[in-house]
């Protein structure tokens, strides 16, 4: 049995709490966050300590595995205390808010000898397996290229005011969400970011972070993409779409897929595969069983950062 503490209560720290409890092989035993009362909310339901002081909880709990959903700013001095202490490390993407802070920390983690895995879910989450299935059953035949479409209003008055600070986030809706759109292309695609090129906006009164950009990618197998995002308000959409020489993949992740083989699009059924989270804890825990990151090691999630900084 592996323990776990959760270092960031924040809304998305409730996704990896159910998994680790659905796991059977780990254990919550702690939650830490600056917000004393929301840690204590966090860690009730499981019987978990509660802290306001990390470095405190890790000294006193000693986890075996650390998950850490902190502001991007933070995430560098949390994986070095992690470190020290000897726990294995899921980090919520972006890895960091540089490339050269990626480096460090990715030092940091192989000179302690600890695992460190950055949490870019986009290869669990099922609409995106099942495309990927689809792509690798060759019926489409040859990819041709991809436009990806995010559309979302980023700077809605419930998002937490750390995101819209350049020092604290690394940058707007190219570094949270293109973190996203690249995980995607390059997990679909099955290769690297080669090149990237384009271009952000700044028209958010008050704000100093990007609230759209469009960029061109050109993958190392030479398929070429377009990612564009817009944080305005506008109407959300989350589309992805494949071209292949047979055919077409129209991907709404998390939402719906479907297929078309040069007529009508058919939906294509995801309930075979499980939720996101669950998957990407229970490929972190085997990782840490075998010795090894399975998927989304620290090079991974640095060049990823390395992409949005040629963007920026």
């Amino acid at each position: 049995m592996y323990t776990v503490a959760m270092i960031g209560a924040g809304a998305i720290s409730a996704n990896h709490l159910a998994a680790v409890a659905q796991h059977p092989d780990t254990q919550l035993i702690a939650v830490a966050d600056l917000d004393l009362e929301r840690a204590q909310q966090a860690a009730a339901p499981f019987g978990a300590a509660s802290y306001s002081d990390y470095r405190e909880m890790l000294r006193r709990e000693a986890p075996a595995l650390v998950i850490v959903s902190l502001p991007h700013a933070l995430h560098e001095e949390c994986v070095l205390a992690c470190a020290e202490a000897g726990a294995h490390i899921l980090l919520e993407k972006p890895m960091s808010t540089s490339y050269e802070s990626c480096l460090r920390m990715e030092k940091i983690c192989s000179e302690a000898g600890v695992l460190l895995q950055v949490g870019h879910v986009q290869r669990y989450i099922p609409e995106n397996r099942a495309a990927k299935a689809l792509m690798e059953d060759g019926k489409l035949g040859q990819l041709a290229m991809v436009a990806d479409l995010r559309t979302t209003n980023y700077f809605q008055p419930d998002r937490p005011r750390w995101f819209l600070s350049k020092r604290m986030a690394g940058g707007g809706i190219s570094m949270n969400y293109a973190a996203h759109s690249l995980d995607k292309l390059c997990y679909l695609t099955g290769s690297s970011i080669s090149a990237i090129t384009g271009s952000c906006t700044y028209l958010q009164e008050g704000v100093e972070v990007d609230g759209s950009a469009q960029m061109l990618v050109t993958m190392s197998n030479g398929v070429s993409a377009s990612i564009s995002l817009c944080g305005y308000p506008v109407v959300p959409l989350n589309e992805t779409m494949l071209y292949f020489a047979h055919g077409a993949i129209r991907l709404h992740t998390g939402t719906d897929l479907s297929v078309t083989y040069g007529g009508e699009y058919v939906r294509v059924d995801t309930g075979m595969y499980p939720d996101a989270f669950s998957a990407q804890w229970s490929d972190f825990v085997e990782g840490v069983r075998g010795g090894r990151i399975l998927r989304c090691d620290s090079a991974y999630g640095a060049a990823i950062i390395r992409a949005i900084e040629h963007l920026y």
